[in-house]
């Protein structure tokens, strides 16, 4: 039983993590779009990880708004929460100027 219990932990573990390196991943993507490698790398280490779901919907959308016949991103077509995973971006990459 005591084995059983252990796999289980070890599985839910692992699969915290990958979901962890999979939002990583999408950070580094959607982050990717206007910054650089550098810049992206120094933002992700200093993203709370409560604000980085937030952050990847909000930068989507704002990267969307960029691309050759995209609209200008219209602040009221994000939610509460995009704004502050926003925000959040900012806040990070003013301090790894």
């Amino acid at each position: 039983m005591r084995t059983v219990s252990f796999s289980l932990v070890i599985c839910i573990l692992a699969a915290s993590l990958s979901g962890a390196a999979r939002a990583d991943d999408e950070f580094m993507k959607e982050c990717l779009v206007t910054a650089t490698q550098k810049m992206c790398d120094c933002i992700s280490a200093k993203m709370p990880a409560d604000k980085r779901a937030a952050a990847i919907a909000g930068m989507r959308k704002s990267n969307a708004a960029t691309q050759p016949g995209g609209n200008l991103l219209d602040p009221a077509t994000l939610s509460q929460e995009q704004m502050q995973g926003l925000d959040a971006v900012v806040i990070a990459q003013a301090s790894c100027m």
